[in-house]
C-alpha cells in the first residue's frame, strides 16, 4: 500500500534528504517512497551540483588589481582563513600569464567572462587546489566564471605542444567547484584537469572529495590525453563537459605514485561515487573512458554521453598494470621496443600457452624517454620475478563496481582519432579514409591514426549487458553497413588489412 504524503511533508523530507547527502558520502540515494515522483527527485539529486558542492553563504568580496602570478598568490594568502563564509576574489577582464596559483581554504576566484589566462613557463599547472602533500587539506574553494559566463584558458602556444601542462591540478580538497571556462590547447601532454592522488600526504585517502567540475569546453586536445582524468576522487559530479580530440572524461586510475602506495597497502586510491551528465567528445578517441588499471574502483553513474565523429562514445578496459623499463636500458627505437618486450616476458613465468603477457604493444612514457607496457590478465596471473615485484608488488587487475551509463549517442564521422588496435573493426571499404600522421605531430609512427568513427562502445562482451559497464539507451546514428555498434573482447576482425599500408600525411596541429 502506497503512502500519500501532503505536499508540505514531501517537501520537508526531500530537503532533509538533500541536507543529509551533502554531509555524507553519497553511496546510494534511498528513495523517500516508491513512487514516480520520488524516483524523479532521487535522480535529480544525483545530477544536481548543490548536492556535491556547497557555495559560501555570505562571502566577503575583494577585487584583484594586480596582474602577475605573485600578485594573485599574495592576495590569496592574505585572504585565506578558517571562516566558512569565505572570500571571493574578483578577477577583472584582462589577459593574464600565470602558473602555480595555489588556492587556500575558503578562497574563491570569480573570473570575469572574456578574460584570457595563459601559461607561464612550459611545465606544471596554472592552478593548484590541494596539490601539495604538506599541510592541512584545503576546504571550500572554487574557480568559476562570474555569473556563469566563461573565461578562456589559452595553452595553445607552439612551445607548449607535447609538453607536460595541466590547467588545474586538484588533490587534497573537500568541497570544491571548478567551471565556466574554455580551454584552447595545442596537443599539450597531460589532461587539462587532473583529480590527482597526492603521494606522501598524511591522510589515508589523499584525493579530492565532494566537488563539481562543470561547464567546460576544450579544443585541440592531445589524442593520448584530453579534458579530465581522475586518479583519486570521491563524491564528484562531472557535468556539461565537451572536448575536441582526446578523451573528455577519463576514469583512468594509473598514477605511479598511487601505485607505489597502494602496492604496500599504506593508502587508498581510485574513484567511487562518480556521477557524470552531458559528456561530449568531437573527433577524438572517446567521450567516456573506464580504465581501472590496478585499482578496485566503486560506483559510477553516467547519462547523456555523446560522441560526434569520435572513435567511440564509451571505452572500457580490463584491469591492467603498467611496468616500465625502470633503468632506461632499451633505446627508443623499433628494435628497442622489441627488446624491452622480450625482456619483460622473460621476467614472467608459467604463462598460459599462446597467451600474450601484454595488453597492447610497448609505448613511450615520460616525454618519450622510457618504455612501458601494460600487463594483460594472463601477464598479471603469471609468476613474477623480483624485477616485476619491485614495480607492482602483488597488485592485481582493477575493476569498476556497478558502473552504469544511460542515454548514449554515437554519431558517425570521418575524422576520429584512433588507436591501431581498433583499426581492424573498420570495414575494408572504408580503409581509404584512414590516414597515418606518422611523426608529423611529434610522436612515433603508429601512435595514432585519423579516420572513421568505429562504434558506440568498445570493451566488455559487446552487448548492452557489458560485464564491465552496463550501457542502456543507445543510439547509433549515420554509420554505414558493416560497422559494429558494440565491439566486444571477442569480436572478430572486420578487416585484416595491414596498418603499414595506410597512407602517411603531414597532419596539421589544431587551431
Amino acid at each position: 500500500m502506497k503512502l500519500i504524503y501532503s505536499k508540505t511533508i514531501k517537501t520537508y523530507l526531500l530537503l532533509l534528504a538533500i541536507t543529509f547527502t551533502a554531509c555524507s558520502e553519497i553511496e546510494e540515494f534511498e528513495p523517500l517512497e516508491e513512487s514516480v515522483e520520488t524516483e524523479v527527485s532521487k535522480v535529480a539529486m544525483q545530477f544536481r551540483p548543490s548536492t556535491y558542492y556547497k557555495a559560501p553563504i555570505s562571502p566577503i568580496r575583494v577585487k584583484f588589481s594586480g596582474s602577475s602570478s605573485a600578485d594573485l598568490r599574495k592576495l590569496i594568502n592574505q585572504n585565506s582563513s578558517t571562516d566558512g563564509n569565505g572570500v571571493i576574489i574578483e578577477i577583472p577582464k584582462k589577459t593574464y600569464t600565470w602558473s602555480r596559483i595555489a588556492l587556500k581554504s575558503n578562497v574563491h576566484l570569480e573570473i570575469e567572462g572574456g578574460t584570457t589566462i595563459k601559461m607561464e613557463g612550459t611545465k606544471g599547472f596554472i592552478f593548484g587546489i590541494g596539490s601539495s602533500k604538506k599541510g592541512d587539506r584545503v576546504k571550500n574553494v572554487s574557480i568559476s566564471g562570474k555569473g556563469g559566463n566563461k573565461f578562456n584558458v589559452d595553452i595553445s602556444s607552439v612551445n607548449l605542444s607535447n609538453k607536460n601542462i595541466a590547467v588545474i591540478k586538484i588533490g587534497r580538497v573537500d568541497n570544491f567547484r571548478v567551471g565556466d571556462f574554455n580551454i584552447k590547447d595545442r596537443r599539450s601532454i597531460l589532461n587539462s584537469i587532473l583529480l590527482s592522488h597526492i603521494a606522501g600526504a598524511p591522510e589515508q585517502t589523499p584525493g579530492a572529495k565532494d566537488g563539481v567540475v562543470e561547464n567546460i569546453t576544450q579544443t585541440g586536445a592531445h589524442t593520448g590525453y584530453g579534458l579530465v582524468q581522475t586518479y583519486n576522487a570521491r563524491n564528484i559530479l562531472f557535468k556539461d563537459l565537451e572536448c575536441t580530440g582526446g578523451v573528455t572524461l577519463r576514469l583512468e586510475t594509473d598514477d605511479r605514485g598511487m601505485k607505489a602506495e597502494l602496492k604496500n597497502g599504506s593508502k587508498k586510491g581510485g574513484v567511487r561515487n562518480i556521477f557524470a551528465h552531458n559528456i561530449i567528445n568531437n573527433e577524438g578517441l572517446t567521450s567516456l573512458m573506464f580504465s581501472p588499471h590496478f585499482v578496485q574502483n566503486g560506483k559510477v553513474t553516467a547519462r547523456k554521453i555523446v560522441s560526434n565523429g569520435a572513435g567511440f562514445a564509451i571505452r572500457s578496459e580490463n584491469g591492467s598494470i603498467e611496468v616500465f623499463d625502470k633503468n632506461k636500458r632499451f633505446p627508443i627505437t623499433d628494435a628497442g621496443r622489441v627488446e624491452f618486450a622480450n625482456f619483460i616476458t622473460g621476467h614472467l613465468s608459467n604463462l598460459p600457452a599462446n597467451a600474450s603477457p601484454f595488453d597492447g604493444n610497448p609505448y613511450q612514457r615520460n616525454n618519450g624517454t622510457q618504455w612501458a607496457v601494460k600487463l594483460s590478465v594472463a601477464g598479471l596471473n603469471a609468476d613474477r620475478s623480483q624485477y616485476i615485484k619491485d614495480q607492482i608488488g602483488d597488485l592485481r587487475g582493477g575493476t569498476f563496481v556497478n558502473a552504469k551509463v544511460s542515454d548514449v549517442t554515437a554519431n558517425y564521422g570521418s575524422n576520429a582519432k584512433l588507436k591501431q588496435k581498433h583499426l581492424k573493426y573498420i570495414p575494408c571499404n572504408d580503409w581509404s579514409r584512414i590516414k597515418n600522421p606518422d611523426t608529423s605531430l611529434g610522436l612515433f609512427n603508429g601512435f595514432e591514426y585519423h579516420g572513421p568513427a568505429v562504434g558506440l562502445s568498445v570493451g566488455g562482451d559487446g552487448t548492452n549487458g557489458n560485464y564491465r559497464v552496463q550501457i542502456s539507451g543507445q543510439r547509433f546514428i549515420g554509420f554505414p553497413n558493416g560497422y559494429i555498434q558494440n565491439v566486444g573482447e571477442n569480436t572478430g576482425t572486420v578487416c585484416g588489412n595491414d596498418p603499414n599500408t595506410i597512407q602517411k600525411y603531414d597532419a596539421p596541429y589544431p587551431n
